[in-house]
């Protein structure tokens, strides 16, 4: 898959998926398989996706994005997607007006046909809307195709529904959502070296400051450090056992005998196992981390 800024030229016929990718969820895959069919079906053209390389919420004060720009373009590659184009959103493309965006993209890019949904809206203060992009593509020739609403339970699937999912732990519902597991992708930094002395040597993994927390607990995970993937289980919050308060995540790879540090690993969560507690002894968290270690055994065996 082949990365591109939005101010890069490239004269290969392309048909351009359009939308807001906080992460990557079945409705995302409608909008990305019918450009990906599109391509296939038509000679020379590929199918190309247009994303924001940073986290446009903090600029216009919402809720931090579920995937990163490292995230969103993994989970991509995944899906069959040949090129992305991204582009940083800050005060200046905040304000351009939603011809001057189209001009923009139109004058860089090779576009035969754009896909996106019924509700797509874009240039400053969202004025543009799909009938004023069909009026404007009409006029150059280019086709656009919108694709339905991806429903759960009679409702669009929502960026804030599954922010609401990350923040409360509803792994689950969230893993349902999306077109993979939920993951995280980080570097493995150096810690305390708590678990060591405990029998569970953890990997300590730092994440991107513009990815939204996840709910704090317990996790049944699949750690992968380039293509081998290891069952793990990992902390995602405090240590209250050593009254440990700061905010971490900690994976401990089951069957695992190595040095990862100063590498990047993708987290992928698969269960949800328990609340983190305050434990009287060390014994005890022993004991509670060796059937965490059971579990997680069983649960990865299933996927």
């Amino acid at each position: 898959m082949k990365l591109f800024d939005l101010k890069d030229k490239y004269n290969k016929p392309i048909v351009l998926a359009l939308g807001f990718f906080d992460c990557i969820h079945k409705g995302h895959s409608l909008l990305i398989n019918t450009a990906c069919n599109y391509a296939l079906s038509h000679n020379d053209v590929e199918s190309a996706l247009f994303t924001f390389s940073n986290d446009p919420s903090v600029l216009i004060g919402k809720d931090k994005q579920i995937y990163c720009f490292d995230e969103r373009v993994n989970a991509l590659s995944g899906l069959g997607l040949q090129n992305v184009i991204s582009t940083k959103f800050d005060l200046e493309f905040a304000e351009l007006e939603p011809i001057e965006f189209l001009d923009l993209i139109t004058e860089n890019y090779n576009i035969k046909a754009i896909i996106t949904g019924s509700d797509y809206t874009f240039g400053k203060k969202a004025s543009g809307d799909v009938e004023l992009l069909k009026s404007y593509c009409h006029n150059k020739h280019i086709k656009v195709i919108t694709v339905p609403f991806e429903e759960v339970d009679g409702h669009k699937i929502s960026t804030s529904s599954m922010k609401q999912l990350v923040t409360t732990g509803d792994l689950h519902t969230l893993n349902s959502l999306l077109t993979e597991p939920y993951f995280m992708i980080g570097e493995v930094i150096h810690a305390r070296r708590v678990g060591t002395k405990l029998g569970f040597p953890t990997a300590n993994i730092r994440i991107s400051d513009d990815k939204l927390p996840l709910s704090n607990g317990v996790y049944a995970t699949i750690l992968q450090v380039g293509n081998t993937k290891y069952a793990s289980m990992t902390n995602v919050g405090s240590k209250p056992t050593f009254d440990i308060e700061s905010f971490s995540i900690e994976a401990f790879i089951l069957d695992f005998d190595g040095d990862l540090y100063g590498q990047t690993v993708k987290l992928s969560f698969i269960s949800y196992l328990r609340d983190i507690k305050k434990f009287s002894s060390s014994d005890e968290l022993k004991n509670q981390l060796a059937y965490d270690e059971a579990c997680v055994r069983h649960l990865t065996e299933l996927n």
